[in-house]
């Protein structure tokens, strides 16, 4: 599953979900030149990530299976044999070589590419006699004279000549439908009543109306979506576009920041300029009618935005901080786990502590994933020798650091008697008094005691971080860099 495709799967969910209809997972797994091992797995995996559950489809509810179309075959090419027999498809046998000579002749003429209908004109018995060869052959739609009018949810009427829509194949020589026809007949069968896909699709809608007519089925409601686009307006990357679900979640984004983003990719609500929605008020405010024409920018400053929107949103509940307590549990494991584990600090990847620390820092994050990296003196102490540290030392002289730290030091130790009133408003008191009595300005105290807890320029409030690491890892710290400037 690819980012392109989501925002389609998104809108197909949160439309079932509204209309009270049902949300089907068809596999089309026909084409083997595309085929991706596992791949179905994947998918399945990325759906329940988001919570887009399905109703019916592979391992569930299977009444209106098979849901591989690998499956299905038989009844395509039943389908097919009675379009031959009414005379409104036929038998293919030209070869690549010749298809490509029509290709580089239309070419040059500069006309648009279509088949000459070489072999629609067969007698039967060359036809008969070419199947008796074993000579390969796809099946072709015999595309009837008109123009045909689609009525497309997004983009309205859009009418198409006939001379605009080739004769296309149907069954390919390895007996495998294409998508026009597995499509058509699976969403018929599957009584699917709106067909929601990509732009890029709608030049090919005629050709699925003319199959509908000619099996004398009612049509479903079609809706194309515009094309997302790079920010400088060409079309979506494959390098952007190609990114699977899961490596988003790998990344620490949410799945309610993924669905949020992706809806907003082409719709908007109808009287509001809100750009935060859960699931519920998805469900509750989509229309089609209101999915713009125009393609949709993707900007991943959007997507960052909206994942520290929805992270602070379940900061405010105690389920929602549980969850995000064990997305960042699972980080921290991997990143310091061996070093934390058996040792005093091994208290650092419970819970409890977690929990203070992701309250400390939640306002200056976008995303989980970034608390081990930019955060890591939460865990371990500072590496004073990284290009960060030094570079924030060099503008604190050892003076400044030395007097700081000795007080900071003796009034911490005062507190240390009591540890109960180791408090952020005690913590800012302490700080406060450092400034009157030593007369430094507040920017140099909380410059020096940030690279004491710290050891980097940037991060929460000092005296909330202080008392998210402790009253203990605190004096050690400080009792680090008195050494440091005493050697």
């Amino acid at each position: 599953m690819i980012l392109v495709q989501k925002s389609i799967i998104a809108y197909q969910y949160v439309l079932a979900r509204k209309t009270g209809g049902k949300f089907l997972l068809r596999i089309e797994d026909t084409d083997s030149t595309r085929f991706v091992p596992d791949s179905v797995d994947d998918l399945i995996s990325s759906l329940s990530w988001t919570g887009l559950s399905f109703d019916e489809g592979p391992g569930k509810d299977e009444s209106l299976g098979p849901f591989y179309q690998s499956e299905r075959t038989k009844i395509y090419k039943e389908h097919v044999d009675k379009l031959i027999n009414d005379g409104n498809a036929y038998r293919c046998f030209c070869t690549s070589e010749r298809l490509q000579q029509i290709r580089d002749k239309a070419q040059q003429s500069g006309k648009g590419v279509a088949y000459d209908r070489h072999c629609f004109y067969l007698s039967q018995k060359e036809i008969d006699q070419k199947i008796s060869e074993g000579t390969p052959f796809t099946v072709r739609l015999k595309t009837p004279e008109g123009v045909v009018t689609v009525n497309d949810l997004v983009y309205g009427i859009v009418e198409f000549n006939d001379k605009h829509i080739d004769d296309t194949i149907l069954l390919k020589s390895d007996g495998y439908p294409t998508y026009h026809l597995a499509n058509v007949i699976d969403d018929y069968l599957m009584r699917i009543t709106h067909v929601l896909r990509g732009e890029e699709w709608l030049s090919s809608t005629p050709k699925h109306i003319i199959l509908y007519k000619l099996f004398g089925w009612e049509l479903p409601k079609f809706a194309h979506l515009p094309l997302l686009l790079n920010p400088d307006k060409t079309k979506l990357s494959k390098r952007l576009g190609n990114v699977k679900i899961k490596n988003f979640a790998e990344k620490g984004y949410l799945p309610e920041t993924l669905i949020n983003f992706v809806a907003l990719l082409g719709w908007s609500p109808a009287n509001s300029n809100k750009d935060i929605f859960t699931m519920e008020e998805l469900i509750s405010e989509f229309t089609i009618e209101h999915i713009g024409r125009s393609g949709s920018v993707v900007m991943i400053d959007k997507l960052d935005w909206l994942n520290k929107q929805h992270l602070l949103r379940k900061t405010k509940s105690k389920d929602g901080l549980k969850e995000i307590v064990n997305l960042l549990k699972t980080s921290v494991n991997e990143t310091f786990g061996e070093r934390l584990k058996s040792t005093k600090d091994e208290y650092r990847l419970e819970d409890e502590y977690l929990s203070n620390v992701i309250m400390t820092i939640k306002d200056r994050i976008r995303n989980v994933k970034e608390i081990p990296k930019l955060c890591e003196y939460f865990f371990v102490d500072p590496d004073y020798s990284s290009q960060d540290s030094r570079s924030l030392r060099k503008i604190i002289s050892d003076d400044t650091l030395k007097s700081i730290s000795n007080l900071i030091l003796r009034k911490l130790s005062d507190l240390k008697i009591d540890e109960s009133e180791f408090q952020i408003d005690n913590i800012k008191s302490i700080i406060q008094s450092i400034i009157l009595q030593t007369g430094y300005k507040q920017r140099e105290v909380m410059m020096s005691l940030r690279y004491i807890i710290t050891g980097i320029k940037v991060g929460a409030g000092v005296a909330e971080t202080m008392k998210t690491i402790g009253i203990e890892t605190c004096l050690r710290r400080i009792n680090k860099i008195l050494e440091s400037i005493d050697d």
